[in-house]
């Protein structure tokens, strides 16, 4: 998950790209070289730009998530502490585990791996309670792939046509 948390927070570095491009004619006449597919998906990739329809939804799903937990962490401490509270009114008794072994990559703390999904998905997705969080996480996940699948769809593209 520590990777796919990454991913995510690298498609929000990305948008820097994006505006850039949106900003330089040079490049811009280069977007329009490309196929329609590829102009398509930079078209939908500037809503997400500062100031664009989607960018609300982008900064709360996915920029909220970089600038909390994977690039720089919450230094209040409050995101952790509500996870370790909310977890521990749980009425549901939740298994975890604590392994070790010969080699660092055979250890894993997963109460650790409890608290930082509690943040992502009741405190920076705001998955609500009472929805089921698999449903609700997977339509996240999905949405936010969506958004990846764009940014790889134009950039390998225009990549080509930069190198040309």
């Amino acid at each position: 998950m520590y990777f796919v948390r990454l991913q995510i927070s690298h498609l929000f570095e990305a948008f820097k790209i994006v505006e850039q491009i949106r900003g330089d004619s040079n490049l811009m006449r280069l977007v329009k070289q490309c196929d329609l597919k590829t102009q398509s998906s930079f078209r939908e990739l500037e809503s997400f730009l500062p100031k664009g329809a989607k960018r609300p939804w982008l900064q709360k799903m996915v920029g909220r998530l970089r600038n909390k937990l994977v690039f720089h962490y919450d230094e209040s401490g409050k995101l952790i502490v509500r996870a370790v509270s909310d977890l521990a009114k749980g009425t549901a008794a939740r298994p975890s585990s604590i392994t070790r072994g010969s080699t660092a990559y055979l250890w894993h703390f997963k109460p650790a791996d409890d608290i930082v999904d509690r943040i992502v998905v009741r405190q920076i997705w705001d998955v609500p309670s009472d929805k089921e969080v698999r449903a609700e996480v997977d339509r996240i996940a999905d949405e936010i792939h969506e958004v990846f699948s764009c940014f790889v769809d134009f950039a390998g593209e225009f990549i080509w046509r930069y190198c040309e």
